[in-house]
């Protein structure tokens, strides 16, 4: 069963890069994005060994298994609106099966990968980050005068540059949801992997907490939503960690230095924030205008009993 498997992964990967016509499973609508999401969960995945010895019978020299699957998979990459082209030839490796290679394009940037802990802190014990509430919610964040800012590249290059969060663009459609609990469920499951994906959907849910944050991060162009409204995205984010019950080290956190700068900008305007937490509350805005409303009424209230009590005879 597993070399038939195998076979068919192999062959629809090769007419796929051949842009084969005729064949009816490239004419149908969405087979090919349900086909690929398939080959992509946790437990479909086979030995990459075994793709690749079935690869090297049909003849086919160039180009590799892995940019063949690169390809084939290249719909279903995050961070969809990044304006350089992703290399795929370049990841000739070997990988234990078609998710690891997957997510290794998406981990490869060097601007993603934690920097190493400075000599003096070697040393230190080891400092554990709670698997929750890592930052304050973007709504909090704003109120702090954090800025957010949507760039191109990695889905996961998360940056605080002064007082603007930059997030790259997320696209939310059918795809994401699963895709994103698969990434999670490799790092889970293979010690030696590090833990992007889990740091991410962590900070995401910290992130989002509301549906006012989820609008604070699509006015921003952080987020684009294919189907759904806000609420669904704030419980996307929200189940992703629901069973994802982990405290990490924090020198396994590739986020580490942007968590701890949010936090530190967070507590400089801890006065701000108590303040527009509270006006947010008591809703000011509304509450001016019910003031307003209040007032001209009893002006007017005023007018009419002069009037009503004015007698012109008098005079």
């Amino acid at each position: 069963m597993m070399v038939l498997d195998g076979c068919f992964i192999v062959e629809i990967m090769c007419l796929y890069e051949k842009k084969y016509v005729g064949e009816p499973i490239f004419e149908t609508r969405w087979t090919l994005l349900n086909i690929s999401r398939d080959l992509l969960l946790l437990e479909n995945q086979l030995p990459m060994f075994v793709l690749q010895k079935i690869f090297e019978l049909t003849g086919e020299a160039s180009p590799n298994l892995n940019t063949l699957a690169l390809e084939f998979f290249e719909p279903l990459r995050l961070g969809k609106d990044e304006s350089t082209t992703h290399k795929l030839n370049k990841y000739t490796d070997e990988y234990i099966h078609l998710l690891a290679l997957f997510h290794s394009t998406l981990t490869s940037d060097d601007n993603i990968y934690p920097k190493q802990l400075a000599k003096s802190e070697k040393n230190k014990p080891h400092l554990i980050l709670p698997g929750k509430g890592w930052v304050h919610n973007a709504e909090t964040l704003r109120y702090a005068g954090v800025e957010f800012k949507n760039n191109s590249g990695s889905i996961l290059r998360i940056q605080l540059k002064g007082k603007t969060l930059n997030i790259p663009t997320m696209i939310i459609d059918d795809s994401t949801d699963p895709l994103l609990r698969n990434l999670i469920a490799y790092e889970q499951n293979n010690r030696s992997v590090a833990p992007y994906f889990c740091c991410l959907a962590v900070f995401l849910d910290s992130i989002v907490d509301t549906v006012e944050d989820v609008k604070i991060l699509r006015d921003a162009g952080i987020i684009k939503q294919a189907k759904g409204g806000d609420k669904e995205v704030a419980n996307l984010f929200s189940s992703l960690t629901k069973e994802l019950v982990f405290d990490i080290d924090k020198e396994d956190c590739y986020l580490i230095e942007q968590i701890e700068n949010i936090n530190r900008l967070c507590r400089a305007h801890d006065t701000r924030v108590r303040i527009c937490r509270l006006l947010a509350k008591l809703n000011y805005k509304g509450l001016l205008k019910t003031y307003a409303s209040i007032l001209v009424t009893v002006i007017f209230s005023l007018i009419v009993a002069k009037f009503a009590t004015y007698n012109p005879s008098v005079n």
